[in-house]
């Protein structure tokens, strides 16, 4: 839930993803909210934020664009997806073939090697 707060004695329409909100002189809008489900975006907020007429209050922090695992931290990386079947097939081709598979190998390549060596 994000609230703006108005600093000034001019109302304003704020844009939200379900149409207009009325910002009062001097007043407050929180969104969302049972009555007014419409949330402000995050680009929005930002230009809010920039402005000297209103305060943000209760927004989201901007993640760091360099936190690649989302762990409020800089650096890192995500497991790939499909890492579990990857190693499943890396542990299948060991057994089938006596080597360790080379690692640039796809799921898909890895599979065909085994089923390729098992038709022999």
């Amino acid at each position: 839930m994000v609230t703006v707060k108005n600093l000034t004695a001019s109302p304003y329409d704020l844009e939200t993803t379900a149409g207009f909100a009325r910002l009062p002189a001097f007043g407050e809008v929180t969104r969302p909210t049972k009555e007014e489900p419409g949330e402000f975006t995050g680009d929005y907020l930002q230009i809010l934020e920039a402005s000297m007429a209103v305060q943000v209050m209760d927004a989201p922090l901007n993640p760091d664009p360099l936190d690649h695992d989302e762990n409020g931290k800089k650096g890192g990386s995500k497991p790939a997806e499909d890492g579990d079947e990857l190693t499943k097939l890396r542990a299948d081709y060991l057994e089938v073939i006596g080597k360790r598979p080379y690692h640039g190998w796809d799921a898909e390549e890895l599979q065909a090697k085994i089923d390729a060596k098992l038709a022999e």
